[in-house]
């Protein structure tokens, strides 16, 4: 597995790179200027495409990623970074504090939020606890994963978790049980790819997971799985 990119600052202080996406120019050199009060972090670049986005994570493998809420298709941009590069912290920023906004962006596999009516300061503050390793969850939204899971837990065999539940009762991941419904709906690997915004060789990794979770050596046999029928 790839590793993010750490840096020897002064007196031997580990830097994080962090990389702005965001198709807005000014708030990207917003940002700049604002991580560059930060001694622990880095810009190590910017992106206004989702393309470049992605091109621009693996090659620089940044720490951080400060991802723009209004970015086109953004949770899809937040998944494939996820997916690109697992060791990186993807940070929404300017989300609004609706639970089902903030739940959509978990899922997406974020591990912060900076909430639009968040201040400088705020920003700051937020981004120093992730250079530190610290994490931590409003209350409120704790509450709503929880409700969340336990619902999941309870809808029983009706839910995409119970069909693709393992012999060996080996979880499935959120890109894992997203690539499932596609493979089932009879997709390539390609059209995968292109639709999460991922590369093919990311694609055909999860796929590979996928087929060894659920015991499986043909597509055919996923397809049968998605639709409820035993393989």
């Amino acid at each position: 597995m790839e590793q993010v990119e750490l840096h020897v600052g002064p007196k031997g202080s580990v830097v994080l790179d962090a990389m702005i996406v965001s198709e807005l120019r000014f708030l990207q050199d917003s940002l700049v200027e604002i991580l560059s009060r930060i001694p622990a972090i880095r810009v190590c670049g910017q992106a206004g495409t989702m393309a470049n986005a992605l091109a621009s994570a693996e090659t620089m493998r940044p720490g951080i990623v400060l991802l723009d809420v209004a970015f086109p298709r953004g949770t899809e941009a937040a998944a494939g970074l996820c997916a690109l590069l697992p060791e990186v912290n993807v940070i929404a920023f300017g989300v609004r504090e609706i639970d089902e906004n903030v739940l959509a962006w978990a899922e997406a596999g974020v591990v912060r939020y900076v909430p639009n009516t968040a201040s400088v300061d705020d920003v700051v503050s937020l981004i120093e606890q992730i250079s530190r390793g610290e994490q931590s969850c409003p209350s409120h939204i704790a509450g709503s994963l929880l409700r969340r899971i336990a619902g999941a837990g309870r809808a029983g065999l009706g839910t995409d978790a119970a069909k693709t539940k393992t012999s060996t009762s080996m979880p499935l991941t959120y890109r894992e049980r997203e690539i499932f419904r596609l493979l089932g709906a009879g997709l390539s690997n390609k059209e995968i790819a292109r639709r999460l915004c991922i590369s093919l060789g990311t694609t055909k990794s999860h796929v590979h997971n996928l087929f060894g979770k659920l015991s499986m050596k043909r597509r055919t046999d996923v397809i049968t799985r998605a639709h409820g029928a035993s393989p």
